[in-house]
């Protein structure tokens, strides 16, 4: 198996980057935390790489997802219970869409595992699903 250089990071950034931040985005309606969140995974792979290369769109989704959870996490514990959600525009703006209505029903766990499934081609395995190779039903 190939070892993960710096240079294979630079192109995963540059591959993977707006599909997991979209991702992420949808999962969380949170785009600053999203954001900060992907930048973590990546700076976190680049310090500790992940044993198996096979999956790395997969492995920096979910470190992502944990990552910008956190940040929600945290600001929701500082935030006064009175004070409104986040004013993101582009969260207002998912949340406004019929796809985001859909998810914002389900929940955290569920709309993470769809976002991962729909918009990233993964399965539970972290191989891409047949799906999304266009092979299979």
């Amino acid at each position: 198996m190939p070892e993960i250089t710096p240079d294979r990071w630079g192109d995963l950034y540059d591959r993977a980057f707006p599909q997991v931040y979209r991702a992420l985005v949808a999962a969380t309606f949170d785009r600053d935390r999203a954001l900060d969140g992907l930048h973590d995974a990546f700076e976190e792979g680049l310090r500790h790489p992940p044993a198996d290369a096979r999956n790395l769109e997969g492995w920096l989704y979910r470190v992502a997802l944990r990552k910008t959870r956190r940040r929600i996490f945290r600001a929701r514990r500082e935030v006064p219970i009175d004070e409104g959600s986040s004013k993101d525009e582009a969260a207002a703006v998912v949340q406004r869409l019929e796809v985001g209505r859909l998810l914002a029903l389900l929940t955290e766990r569920q709309r993470a595992i769809v976002v991962a499934h729909y918009y990233l081609g993964l399965t539970q395995e972290g191989s891409p699903s047949r799906s999304a190779s266009g092979a299979g039903p």
